[in-house]
């Protein structure tokens, strides 16, 4: 029996990752490191939803009244973890349930 990259148990990641985000009409970039199942800066963007509020809490604060834009450039590094209790796939679905 074949093993099946997508029924496998996602790994859990630390990443290093590149961000740049917008503050007072100003663009930052800061190196930062996040805890996330994704590979791709695309797919953390995309699914990654408590990475992403864990990065717009950090960047902005609870009190900031405008527009938070947040992009991840690049992943730097990334560091394996732990295994996830959910496949890949699982997670992506529990994303598109709650679009």
């Amino acid at each position: 029996m074949k093993h099946c990259p997508s029924k496998e148990k996602a790994p859990i990641y630390l990443a290093t990752v590149r961000v740049a985000f917008k503050k007072a009409k100003r663009t930052y970039e800061r190196v930062v490191q996040v805890v996330t199942v994704f590979d791709t800066p695309h797919e953390i963007m995309r699914y990654g939803k408590h990475t992403m509020r864990n990065l717009e809490d950090h960047f902005y604060g609870k009190n900031y009244k405008s527009a938070k834009q947040i992009i991840i450039r690049e992943v730097v590094e990334k560091k394996f973890i732990s295994n996830s209790t959910l496949t890949i796939d699982e997670l992506k679905e529990q994303h598109q349930e709650k679009v």
